[in-house]
């Protein structure tokens, strides 16, 4: 792969998301990750989170989908978030307005575009090194 493409790759992602708390950008990293399957990605994301703080215990659950999570392992808003964030990931056809909906509830427009961003960035780089592997 050209390196100018990495390089873009990275800059890209460097610009998108700034309308979430870095913590909540991180939390839909990783769960993206472990859907996409990019072990170099789910290690990088984890070890962000706790630099930033978060407890073994949400890091883990990020592994499971919202729906499978405890009650109290995300507030109800990182929930939406990180529903619709699987959703744009791993569409069952037809949710996508019914998640951003609800996390509609929680967030601005700006920060539900930063979330479908978020999403589309990591979706690339999970691929991209998945591909590379």
């Amino acid at each position: 792969m050209r390196a100018e493409f990495f390089k873009t790759l990275e800059d890209f992602d460097m610009s998108v998301g700034g309308e979430l708390k870095p913590r909540l950008r991180e939390m839909i990293r990783l769960r993206v990750s472990h859907i996409n399957g990019c072990t170099h990605c789910i290690r990088l994301h984890s070890e962000q989170l706790a630099a930033e703080g978060a407890s073994p215990v949400l890091i883990s659950a990020l592994a499971r989908p919202v729906s499978s999570m405890r009650a109290d392992a995300v507030s109800e808003g990182d929930a939406a978030a990180l529903r619709f964030a699987e959703i744009l990931t791993d569409p069952p056809r037809g949710l996508e307005r019914e998640a951003r909906a609800r996390a509609g509830e929680f967030f601005t427009g700006k920060q539900l575009g930063a979330i479908v961003e978020t999403v589309a960035v990591t979706n690339a780089w999970n691929r991209v090194t998945r591909g590379t592997e």
